[in-house]
């Protein structure tokens, strides 16, 4: 008999007793408004396509078995239940009734494996799930992985796994995927727009905006946009031009804290000064992060320590992060053997010259971050500089740097953090740019394998951000909201999610 780990039954009781659109909006014809707006801006929305789905689901074209709220909660979707067997290999998943494709076309269990067993073999990011196989028992679709693997439940959130009819024309998924969500695209300008239209037979009920037009507007000139009323909502402007809402009273920001950390990662490798902790744990000491979260975000971001923002639900209160002290940062430049100074102020190395660290950072990337933690470093005697490189990856690669200038990473890309910590700091992870390895931190990441609870994942997270802010192989100074701008003459406010791939959905309305 096999075994079964655990049973989540995500269907609410009051929906098992009502019909399905009661559970959402009433199921009734959508209401002939037209909303302009900027979202993100992609060329195609094929989630079979590498990093297609994210634009897919931000849409709202797409959806996916399991989802994350906005507590960062996993909960039902297309699937109302699942269960986890054959101690963690296999994943059985039952598939909702009455959902229908935006083409009328009723989802089945054999659409889930058919998109899911495609999205292993044809994405590049396919191989997160480790399936070895797939297949349909009556009314489920079923799974299994290579290995116990606890994360699969929440890499099947990623957009990546999206559901698309593949009983329909599939020689245009780039830009016409036959999919569940609440809208669905009816054209598309190269470089221009996307047209949606609200999916008349979305299960959650109908939207009540008809037709969205998503306008491709720079970040830098959204805002400008709001004002001109070329469009009523812009997600996510340029934070260098939220002061031009001053005096709108008609312009409304709406903030959450998103799951996106920003940092500095420092080279681990041997021969690099930096090699040694303590040099690392210098430079996080001598940082005030209230004032880069400042400088980086415009009141958008909020200074952060520890690898995780609190708003990945994650409790790590008692994880000890270095954090703004000059005195540590003092006492680990002693540790690590700078004791003299040069007439300039800065520290020597062992050859009696001034130890000079390089940031290497793109030529096309705002350095202000980068100049005021320079002047923190000068303050404690560390003397840092720029690389600046219109081709970053190379250098990166090879390893040649002391400091990398990073973008805000996504700590939660697929409703947990297994990927992002794996990715980014296990021996072989495709973005371990630093050179890291801790036998401590591998062995946290394997036990999350068999981790098939809430509690247990949130124990081992605090364990790795533990190791992480111990060794310090990055420096994280900023957790970054995500937020929109909307005309309050025209719209009203919308829900805002901690992951930035949830974005449109059937519950926004126009006045």
């Amino acid at each position: 008999m096999k075994k079964i780990i655990k049973v989540i039954c995500l269907v609410l009781v009051l929906c098992m007793a009502l019909p399905l659109a009661s559970c959402g909006k009433k199921n009734e014809p959508a209401e002939d408004k037209h909303l302009n707006v900027a979202i993100y801006w992609n060329a195609n929305v094929n989630p079979l396509n590498g990093w297609g789905g994210w634009w897919t689901m931000r849409y709202g074209i797409g959806e996916t078995l399991l989802t994350m709220d906005t507590n960062m909660k996993l909960v039902e979707c297309l699937a109302d239940s699942y269960s986890i067997e054959d101690d963690g290999t296999t994943f059985r998943f039952h598939i909702r009734k009455g959902v229908k494709f935006s083409n009328g076309d009723e989802l089945q269990p054999k659409h889930v494996v058919e998109c899911i067993k495609m999205t292993a073999e044809q994405n590049t990011r396919g191989y997160q799930l480790k399936l070895a196989s797939a297949e349909v028992d009556g009314e489920y679709a079923v799974f299994h992985t290579t290995e116990p693997y606890a994360a699969f439940i929440y890499v099947i959130t990623e957009p990546m796994c999206i559901i698309v009819d593949t009983d329909a024309d599939m020689s245009n998924l780039d830009i016409y995927p036959t999919c569940t969500g609440p809208y669905k695209v009816i054209d598309h300008v190269k470089d221009e727009k996307w047209e949606l239209e609200a999916n008349e037979y979305y299960w959650k009920g109908v939207p009540e905006i008809k037709y969205i037009t998503n306008y491709n507007i720079g970040a830098d000139t959204r805002i400008q946009s709001l004002l001109a009323g070329d469009i009523d909502m812009a997600y996510s402007p340029s934070t260098a031009t939220l002061p031009l809402m001053e005096g709108h009273s008609e312009l409304k920001r709406i903030d959450a804290l998103g799951t996106r950390e920003s940092d500095y990662a420092v080279n681990c490798r041997e021969g690099r000064p930096t090699a040694d902790k303590n040099l690392r744990l210098a430079l996080a000491y001598a940082l005030d992060r209230a004032v880069l979260a400042q400088i980086s975000g415009n009141g958008t971001a909020e200074p952060l320590a520890k690898c995780f923002p609190d708003s990945t639900g994650y409790d790590l209160k008692n994880v000890n992060a270095p954090d703004y002290d000059l005195a540590k940062a003092a006492e680990y430049l002693e540790k690590a053997g700078y004791t003299q100074k040069s007439a300039d102020g800065y520290v020597l190395d062992k050859n009696g010259n001034e130890l000079e660290l390089k940031i290497l950072i793109s030529s096309s990337s705002s350095t202000a971050v980068a100049a005021a933690m320079i002047d923190m470093w000068k303050a404690v005697g560390i003397k840092v500089s720029l690389d600046q490189q219109e081709n970053v990856k190379d250098k990166r690669t090879a390893g040649d740097f002391d400091i990398l200038a990073n973008s805000g990473w996504q700590t939660m890309n697929n409703g947990d953090g297994q990927s992002y910590m794996t990715n980014r700091w296990s021996k072989d992870g495709t973005d371990n740019y630093v050179g890291f390895y801790s036998e401590e931190f591998e062995e946290v990441v394997k036990k999350l394998n068999k981790a098939f609870t809430p509690e247990e994942r949130a124990k081992l997270f605090g364990e790795a951000a533990q190791i992480i802010a111990d060794e310090c192989p990055a420096i994280f100074y900023a957790a970054t909201a995500n937020y929109d701008v909307i005309n309050t003459e025209k719209m009203n406010d919308i829900v805002i999610y901690p992951i930035d791939y949830y974005v449109l959905d059937n519950t926004w309305t126009m006045k």
